[in-house]
């Protein structure tokens, strides 16, 4: 027992790391572990000018293939722009990159926590890349300078009051978009973990009662 848990714990150290040291903008990561169950992970780098394009740097998703499909008018595609390798600049107001993010089953009694990281640069305008989940509005909680240049992160947490199949998170605006990075959760709902907390507290008080006395 001792030791398949030592394999296990060594497997997803070395998974996680080698997984960190090949992705650039990936400084913010999400609260949950990465690649247990009911997550996904997907990183774009845009080293291509593939369009759509799935994740070229780090992918775990076990429910399909994501892509980022860019949308509207004067958008290009540059394999280095202000000291970024592979970079998409949106074209205005009614440009978009749309990512597609398949995901586990419809299920009303779970919520779904989206979080994205985009490092970028501005083209016209200071403000942070506009983000839609599912149509919901997200905002950034934190915004800081990557010190390389004019370029930018900025951190997004979307929660779903339930959990799609399918995640949609679009950006929106005129920007230099270098690294996209899209983490998701499946969660229960505080009630539905309340249930099974309390299930496990009469399980346990049951089988206290039932003991034997020594």
């Amino acid at each position: 027992m001792k030791r398949s848990l030592f394999v296990c714990m060594t497997v997803a150290v070395v998974l996680g790391c080698s997984v960190a040291s090949v992705r650039a903008d990936d400084i913010y990561p999400p609260w949950w572990q990465r690649g247990q169950p009911n997550t996904t992970l997907q990183d774009w780098t845009f080293s291509s000018d593939a369009n759509p394009s799935a994740p070229d740097v780090a992918l775990f998703n076990p429910n399909g293939t994501p892509h980022a499909t860019i949308t509207g008018t004067g958008n290009t595609w540059y394999q280095f722009y202000d000291n970024h390798n592979g970079v998409w600049a949106l074209g205005g107001p009614s440009s978009s990159m749309d990512l597609g993010i398949p995901n586990t089953p419809y299920d009303d009694t779970k919520t779904k926590d989206v979080w994205t990281q985009i490092t970028w640069e501005p083209i016209g305008t200071n403000a942070a890349p506009v983000v839609m989940v599912n149509g919901i509005a997200s905002s950034s909680f934190t915004n800081f300078s990557l010190g390389n240049g004019g370029w930018f992160q900025s951190v997004y947490q979307t929660t779903l009051p339930q959990n799609p199949a399918f995640e949609d998170v679009v950006i929106t605006g005129s920007y230099a978009l270098g690294e996209v990075v899209v983490d998701t959760i499946c969660i229960p709902e505080p009630s539905s973990l309340a249930l099974l907390a309390m299930g496990a507290l009469s399980l346990l008080y049951a089988s206290r009662k039932v003991r034997p006395a020594a």
